[in-house]
């Protein structure tokens, strides 16, 4: 699963906090001493004012005065059969902010930053088929070359969720702006594994590979793919190409564990995969390296 690290801890973080003025300026540091009613008070004031740029960071501020002290502990199920207890906001905090996010839009629709705001506000309080729609919109609307790096961040995070089928109505609507990138191929594919739909997948991880035949990851997760679909040998040429591609030693350790473990089970190749378990694999793992020593 592919994105840029994009790390998202308050939403003052996402959406810009830049002094329009010395009085405006002033709100972050409002909202850190707790006094919610003097920051909205103090933003208030600049939403008609004759600067534009002022009327957009007043917004901003609004956004986030919306949602100040109003967290909710959110029970959420995911597509992995399970579920978590993680952060949110309450309702009508939400529609509060999002009201003042698209405002902020309709004064500056090239601000990237209010985009991710409204995207992010919308993942945070799980409203999940929204956020789909607000990054049609969006991707539509924003024009800077940042655009796909932007919008490709929340993949890992629905991934992390488990979200996976609103990962995989995200990556549908960035296929149609951008068809042909590798990346966008390869996480439709990758959340379509996740779903146990290797037929599915297994085209877009292929075309993937093909449009990025040095990338690692296209190259494993196709090989994972074709691993989950019961092709043994074609999984074994991906999984190895992939290996082959990587550069990064982590990775390679986790991989080498892996594809030991998937020799070991798939050729009954004891030797060779306790010689790829040792490279990756804890010492209680290294199942086949048990079987040469019997």
């Amino acid at each position: 699963m592919k994105s840029q690290l994009f790390t998202m801890v308050v939403l003052c973080a996402v959406v810009t906090c830049a002094a329009q003025s010395p009085e405006l300026s002033d709100w972050p540091k409002l909202l850190d001493k707790k006094d919610v009613k003097a920051a909205r008070a103090l933003c208030e004031r600049f939403t008609d004012s004759k600067d534009l740029a002022q009327q957009v960071e007043a917004q901003k501020c609004l956004a986030n005065v919306a949602l100040y002290g109003n967290d909710v502990v959110l029970l959420e199920g995911d597509n992995a059969g399970g579920g978590s207890l993680r952060q949110g906001y309450q309702l009508e905090a939400v529609d509060e902010a999002l009201l003042h996010l698209n405002r902020g839009l309709e004064l500056a629709p090239q601000d990237l930053s209010i985009h991710q705001g409204r995207l992010h506000v919308l993942e945070v309080s799980g409203r999940y088929s929204e956020m789909v729609k607000a990054l049609d919109e969006s991707s539509a609307i924003y024009k800077g070359k940042d655009a796909l790096d932007a919008w490709m961040a929340y993949s890992s995070e629905l991934s992390d969720l488990r979200q996976y089928e609103a990962g995989l109505a995200f990556m549908k609507v960035l296929e149609k702006r951008y068809p042909d990138n590798p990346d966008v191929l390869g996480n439709i594919g990758a959340f379509l594994s996740m779903q146990k739909k290797e037929g599915e997948a297994i085209p877009y991880l292929q075309k993937a590979a093909d449009l990025a035949p040095k990338d690692p990851i296209n190259a494993w997760d196709l090989g994972r793919a074709y691993d989950y679909a019961g092709q043994a040998d074609l999984a074994d040429k991906w999984y190895q190409k992939g290996i082959s591609l990587e550069t990064d030693p982590d990775q390679i350790k986790e991989s080498s564990c892996l594809y030991g473990q998937f020799l070991e089970k798939n050729f009954h190749d004891p030797a060779r995969a306790c010689t790829l378990e040792k490279k990756g694999c804890s010492s209680n793992e290294q199942t086949a390296c048990a079987q040469t020593t019997k």
